[in-house]
């Protein structure tokens, strides 16, 4: 009877982790249509990088392929195409840093 209660027990563990982990994969090596909504440049620990919107999701970023596409000063949001790469940067209560591999002005 003990047996197969902790055989459950230890199924259900893993179920859980392995859902947890496909959350936190959500973003890794993927395309999106996006929009970088602000730069922050406060050197401190996830605070400094760009901030970019994926539907109801934000993700930050410390550094992009080409800067001078997108510069630093962000008045209003601007579309783009992104491919991100693995997460970076975890980031509890705040938004998680990703590695952006690509990104393009959205036409």
């Amino acid at each position: 009877m003990e047996s197969k209660l902790l055989l459950r027990m230890t199924l259900a563990l893993l179920l859980i982790l392995a859902a947890s982990c496909e959350k936190n994969k959500i973003f890794e090596n993927s395309g999106y249509n996006a929009e970088i909504t602000g730069f922050t440049a406060d050197k401190c620990f996830c605070c400094w990088g760009w901030e970019i919107k994926i539907g109801d999701l934000t993700i930050k970023t410390d550094s992009l392929p080409d800067v001078s596409l997108i510069g630093y000063s962000i008045s209003t949001p601007i579309p783009v195409e992104i491919v991100t790469g693995k997460k970076k940067i975890s980031c509890s209560g705040n938004p998680d840093y990703y590695e952006i591999k690509s990104l393009k002005l959205a036409r």
